[in-house]
């Protein structure tokens, strides 16, 4: 049938057919084709989807903690679409574990809608704190003024555009339970599309300090203490997309109490343009993150070279010869 008219018509619209779905799906989606490894993650999605009988199993099992924390969700907010302000929001508002408070910091947004729906939910719950600068201070400056609102033990990091999965703050307070002298805590995480679809998971290994020295594979969830956090100062200006690398590389040198839960429990948004989308899109933070890297060497009296690695946005380091 190959070689007839009718097989080569017929192998044509099939092509066709493939390229209009691929299509599809990145209007979808926001992404290219799903290769077996995303539609695989796919259905473990909805195979390990919490249920209303494991909420019901996770507020019993909050109920006989012996630690119940206050945790600050810190997030920065500058000019972000509202329904993905309030996608992120409403993640806080769905968990599991109640004891947190929403500490936002608007960068000076110029859309009025920002100030409409951050003021909504202040109202709405006391938890919500805001704070709207009257000038533009960047991620690390936005950043900071959200910790200054802080008055939890502990502090996660949340932007504006990605969510929490609904156990992400129960799973913390589970293993401070379990571990209390934690300073650092963090999770594997995943993607998420423009219609919410889950892909891309990405589990990481438990704490490596050399490995951390090539790259940033904490990213999210992060949460640590907030007194290790004033004790450096907090996020640094001038590192701007990469400021979380440049403090945890600051964290990492005053405590090894670091742990990991090795579930998913944050979702980073694909947006068109975002470093969650493509690895380059925040290509001048390669070049802060390197300079971080240098600092963080010079810190511990490293004798080393910072070279680039083998792919973009990891790094190399090269012991110099006494």
């Amino acid at each position: 049938m190959k070689d007839t008219l009718v097989g080569k018509m017929l192998k044509r619209l099939i092509h066709i057919g493939r390229y209009l779905k691929n299509g599809l799906k990145a209007k979808i989606f926001g992404v290219g084709d799903f290769g077996k490894e995303d539609l695989k993650y796919k259905r473990r999605v909805k195979e390990t989807a919490l249920t209303s009988t494991d909420i019901v199993a996770m507020k019993k099992e909050i109920e006989l903690f012996v630690f119940k924390p206050k945790i600050s969700v810190v997030m920065p907010v500058y000019n972000i679409q509202p329904k993905w302000l309030i996608k992120a929001i409403e993640s806080v508002f769905k968990q599991v574990y109640e004891n947190w408070e929403l500490c936002i910091a608007d960068d000076a947004s110029s859309k009025p809608y920002i100030r409409e729906v951050l003021t909504r939910y202040q109202t709405l719950d006391k938890r919500v704190k805001v704070k709207f600068l009257e000038e533009n201070q960047g991620m690390s400056g936005a950043s900071n003024t959200g910790l200054d609102l802080a008055t939890g033990h502990y502090a996660a990091f949340l932007d504006h555009d990605d969510e929490l999965s609904r156990d992400s703050l129960f799973e913390v307070v589970k293993l401070l339970n379990l571990h209390p002298e934690a300073q650092i805590i963090y999770s594997d995480e995943d993607k998420l599309t423009m219609s919410g679809q889950r892909l891309r998971p990405v589990y990481k290994p438990d704490w490596n300090p050399d490995l951390f020295l090539t790259f940033n594979y904490l990213c999210h969830l992060v949460v640590c203490t907030r007194e290790l956090l004033l004790k450096v100062g907090g996020f640094r200006k001038g590192f701007e997309g990469c400021q979380d690398y440049d403090l945890l590389l600051r964290l990492t040198e005053l405590t090894d109490k670091i742990f990991h839960i090795p579930k998913v429990l944050y979702h980073w948004r694909m947006i068109p343009g975002s470093a969650a989308f493509v690895v380059d899109a925040k290509s001048k933070a390669f070049g802060r993150a390197k300079r971080a890297l240098e600092e963080a060497l010079q810190r511990r009296d490293i004798q080393a070279e910072v070279l680039d690695g083998e792919t973009q946005g990891t790094f190399l380091i090269q012991k110099k010869e006494l």
